[in-house]
């Protein structure tokens, strides 16, 4: 049998054809099987990585956020977000609403501003930033800030800076700063960086306190204890009224801080604005209740050596000092004899020093039993404090000695007509 080589070189060839062809195919469908499963994997990773930035977007986002490290502050330029300056860590900042966050909600919007914060620079918190400065009164000022401007907290500590000129009008005007509304915050800037100020009306002047009172309570009896006969002593009652009269009025209650800056000319106040202080710390946990209840501030003057400061915690009562141990009588010879006034420097310097230490370093002092002399006054300075008050029913106005601040001493009939007189006359 001849065999046919012409024939199985054909056969071989179409076999090897078949195979390259096969070869081919299966190498072209595992590629092509190889590609839908690397875009399928992809598609995963997209459609995860999308999820998790808008659980991202979702878990950040609140009403009030902290920012979580060392963020830029961006500005939006059609579709595009530039960096428009930088933010430093733990700020706080509020944010413009919104309803139902998107992948579109990648920058966050600043509340009343057009800056931008990212998403995943910032956290939730449940810390707000203190508003009391929106019952402050603008000076008829506007500045606009330098480029590259620094802007600072009341403290020097700086916030974030921003890289165009800001314009905005005088909240706060103090020797060295401005303090300005910035990114939901009261912000201050140093003077040499502002470029222009100008000079507005004064729409405000017949609203601004040209004087404001301050008052002196001591000890609230709760119902049902007549252990006190004396007229320092208030009951419930007393204590309600005056403070609901307060409340229903929208009288602002101050701080030690704001009458310094009243008095230094720093801040305008409103006519409809008074400081309630204690005396002595005695039963003094008694008034927060009452504090909380119609959302009222005041100031505790403790004998710091008496009571723990932590008997008195509330963010409606502030504590500042009425020495640490020398409020006893008959130490000196004149008046009730208050040791202050004649004791030897180093001996008083303790106790202030000790006074200001045990309670967060106060610039706020009250001589006990109103008396002070020149000698006194000097110790108190040297000891740090900013402001001292003393009695003496009289308002006080700006320009004043700071450390003879009057107050009006309440007793257990004072009626709320005296206090309106106080308030609106």
């Amino acid at each position: 049998m001849r065999i046919n080589f012409k024939v199985i070189s054909m056969i071989v060839l179409i076999g090897v054809v078949i195979t390259i062809l096969c070869g081919a195919y299966i190498i072209t469908d595992l590629k092509t099987r190889e590609e839908q499963t690397l875009d399928i994997i992809n598609r995963r990773q997209e459609l995860t990585a999308r999820e998790e930035k808008l659980a991202g977007i979702k878990n950040n986002y609140n009403s009030t956020v902290k920012v979580s490290d060392n963020a830029t502050i961006y500005r939006k330029d059609n579709d595009s977000y530039i960096a428009a300056g930088s933010i430093n860590k733990d700020v706080i900042v509020e944010l413009e609403q919104i309803a139902n966050p998107s992948l579109e909600n990648e920058y966050f919007k600043i509340l009343d501003t057009d800056y931008y914060l990212s998403y995943d620079d910032v956290e939730k918190t449940d810390i707000s930033n203190d508003k009391r400065y929106l019952n402050y009164l603008e000076f008829p000022l506007e500045i606009t800030t330098d480029s590259n401007t620094i802007f600072y907290d009341k403290n020097g500590n700086e916030l974030f800076s921003l890289d165009n000129p800001i314009t905005a009008k005088v909240i706060i005007n103090n020797e060295n700063y401005y303090g300005i509304k910035l990114l939901s915050n009261l912000v201050y800037v140093k003077k040499e960086s502002v470029n222009t100020t100008t000079e507005l009306e004064d729409t405000n002047i017949d609203l601004i306190a040209k004087e404001l009172p301050a008052i002196l309570y001591h000890f609230i009896y709760l119902n049902g204890d007549p252990s006190c006969n004396e007229t320092i002593c208030h009951s419930e009652e007393q204590i309600d009224s005056h403070f609901k009269f307060l409340h229903d009025n929208d009288v602002f209650t101050l701080n030690t801080d704001e009458v310094l800056s009243f008095i230094k000319e720093e801040i305008r106040l409103p006519k409809k604005s008074i400081l309630i202080t204690i005396d002595d710390g005695a039963r003094a946990e008694n008034f927060i209740p009452f504090l909380e209840k119609y959302q009222l501030n005041a100031t505790l003057f403790l004998v710091s050596s008496w009571y723990p400061v932590s008997k008195f915690s509330s963010p409606y009562l502030e504590i500042a000092s009425h020495t640490h141990d020398m409020h006893t009588t008959g130490v000196c010879p004149t008046g009730q004899g208050g040791g202050i006034n004649c004791l030897d420097e180093e001996t008083i310097l303790t106790d202030l020093k000790n006074s200001r230490a045990t309670l967060n370093n106060t610039k706020a002092f009250c001589f006990p039993f109103f008396e002070y002399s020149d000698y006194s006054i000097n110790l108190v300075k040297e000891a740090g404090f900013e402001m001292a008050f003393i009695g003496g029913g009289t308002k006080i106005k700006p320009g004043i000695d700071p450390y003879k601040i009057p107050r009006y001493t309440f007793f257990n009939n004072t009626s709320v007509d005296y206090l309106r007189r106080l308030v609106f006359t």
